[in-house]
């Protein structure tokens, strides 16, 4: 499968080989990965590399570690602006709108953990090429000191595994539930419709031209749901 790593060396290496540490296929994923997380500068690329190392690891080599914020500033302020638009374009129709069952899908999925406050990733976690996101965020989480952080993931993590991979490091958390766990959804549902709320809250804003409707009741999970499940 293509992966981040071969759309940068597709770029022709301008760096003197004798002269130089790093590899040009080396240095643009962990520029472009910063980039993805919201990084501002070469400063964090060098942050990024040095926090996301396992993880480069598993995609890139890098020889000789993390580069120096003054060799990213060196390799970006001499890149051509055209080919490396051209590098992105290509990989981002290789990211977007393909299904991990689709027929004839190579595309790259990757599971992120971001901080809401601040909008910060915070982990990156790589979908195996047989799999999908449901094995890769179990994996994510053993991987982040989440501490006694609310834990909220869609209706992909909603699966015994990543409950208890949450539960061993924080007692919140907040899974979605769907229609494609019929039988948990409707033992929800009822649960809710038999006991009485503990606490409501319903609040309102107009947004995008409509105006929307958030109203959360909780009751307790023993009422809801069967120990079984």
């Amino acid at each position: 499968m293509d992966s981040i790593y071969s759309y940068p060396s597709s770029i022709e290496d301008f760096c003197m080989e004798k002269k130089c540490f790093h590899k040009l296929s080396d240095i643009l994923p962990t520029g472009l990965l910063t980039c993805l997380s919201h990084g501002e500068d070469y400063e964090d690329m060098v942050l990024s590399g040095n926090t996301r190392e396992r993880f480069l690891k598993e995609m890139i080599p890098p020889a000789n570690g993390i580069p120096s914020h003054d060799t990213f500033n060196r390799v970006f302020s001499g890149l051509e602006p055209d080919l490396l638009r051209q590098c992105l374009n290509n990989y981002g129709r290789k990211l977007k709108g393909v299904s991990p069952g689709s027929r004839g899908n190579t595309g790259l999925y990757i599971v992120n953990a971001r901080v809401a406050e601040n909008r910060l990733c915070t982990g990156q976690k790589r979908a195996d090429d047989k799999s999908n996101e449901i094995t890769a965020v179990p994996c994510l989480i053993e991987e982040l000191d989440i501490g006694d952080a609310v834990v909220s993931i869609d209706a992909v993590g909603c699966q015994r595994d990543t409950a208890g991979r949450i539960v061993e490091k924080t007692d919140h958390y907040l899974l979605a539930l769907k229609q494609n766990q019929p039988d948990l959804l409707n033992d929800a549902s009822c649960g809710f419709m038999a006991c009485p709320p503990e606490s409501v809250c319903e609040e309102w804003e107009y947004d995008h031209g409509r105006y929307e409707t958030r109203k959360c009741s909780i009751i307790k999970a023993k009422d809801a749901v069967p120990e079984k499940i």
